[in-house]
């Protein structure tokens, strides 16, 4: 018990004490929250990649306008080609070189870009140019292994926005193929900030794209039911930011995983597809895997490989994403043998 003074207050020497320990804490809280800001630990949930290829299977590009991998099929002259964009990653990372690479053994020349993150390039996923894929596919097509009449592009989770409005503004691409897709642009990001929603992720001559506010809605780890109905409610208030599907000139092939747990892909996914019915278009096509993640697009994974283990990390269980990869990269295969392969 503390002693009171004469006059029933708290002796000085005790009250001095206790608010030299209160200074104390909240310096320590202070000094915490600066050193956890500095930090960043949420960055490192997913790490920048910058994988680099080696020189017997491709080539690092770097012309200034074009920053990516390039995949040449073997012994390929006037053959099919694919641009690979990936998503929230941003960089050059694993995920999608293992799909670039197994692309390039199944004959498909791959240019693998980088778009955000990397060193030069901007920070966040806000205000990235269109005309840098376009840019990409140039390059592609300028490359003796590919033909330029013959080319797809690809997409991951936030990659899946650019493919489409890419798609729609090019009509020269022959097919797409969406993994985890969204239906609807959605703002920009940084992994500095990831509670934090930004300005448009894309442009077009210099204009920002139309975009959903998605303020209060809880992505990541939340109930994705909920998300849906508040992305769809959204998006019928503002029908600008959801992506004109229709107007992709190209069949398109989308994947995703029912326990994703990142965004609600299935839901975006059947969106897309409806909207597309609606207009007439026959040509989408959505593959739904009920124990696969936000992980479950790609290439195959084997129990024995390292990346097996966070197969999981984003929805569903490594099984059921391992068994979603390896049956869906074979429907993408025959897909882009469909459009663009020799035989398409």
């Amino acid at each position: 018990m503390l002693d009171a003074g004469p006059k029933g207050g708290l002796d000085m020497g005790v009250a001095k004490k206790i608010g030299c320990g209160c200074g104390g804490l909240l310096l320590l809280v202070a000094a915490a929250a600066v050193a956890i800001w500095i930090w960043k630990p949420w960055a490192s949930i997913v790490p920048l990649e910058m994988i680099e290829p080696e020189a017997e299977v491709g080539e690092r590009v770097d012309t200034g306008d074009v920053l990516g991998n390039f995949y040449p099929a073997d012994g390929a002259n006037n053959g099919p080609g694919v641009l690979l964009i990936g998503g929230s990653e941003g960089g050059l990372g694993s995920d999608m070189t293992r799909l670039a690479r197994a692309l390039q053994d199944d004959g498909f020349s791959v240019l693998h870009v980088s778009y955000w993150r990397a060193p030069g390039q901007p920070e966040r996923l806000e205000g990235i140019r269109l005309e840098t894929f376009q840019r990409g596919l140039a390059w592609l097509r300028a490359r003796p292994e590919v033909d330029p009449s013959r080319t797809a592009m690809m997409g991951w989770s936030r990659g899946t926005e650019a493919v489409q409005l890419v798609a729609i503004r090019n009509p020269s691409v022959k097919a797409i193929v969406l993994g985890q897709p969204s239906n609807v642009v959605t703002p920009g990001f940084s992994w500095d900030e990831p509670w934090n929603q930004f300005g448009s992720p894309w442009t077009w001559r210099s204009e920002d794209l139309p975009f959903l506010d998605l303020e209060g809605v809880q992505l990541l780890g939340g109930d994705m039911d909920a998300a849906q109905r508040k992305i769809a409610s959204r998006a019928k208030q503002n029908p600008d930011a959801v992506i004109p599907i229709a107007e992709v000139g190209a069949p398109v092939l989308m994947i995703c995983g029912e326990s994703d747990s990142l965004w609600p892909s299935c839901a975006m996914g059947r969106a897309i597809a409806d909207r597309a019915a609606e207009a007439g278009k026959e040509d989408v096509r959505l593959l739904a895997y009920n124990d696969a993640g936000h992980y479950g697009f790609g290439a195959p994974v084997d129990e024995d490989d390292e990346a097996f283990g966070k197969l999981g990390q984003l929805g569903g269980s490594p099984e059921g994403t391992a068994d979603a990869l390896r049956e869906s990269y074979r429907e993408i295969v025959t897909f882009l043998n469909d459009a663009i392969g020799d035989e398409g």
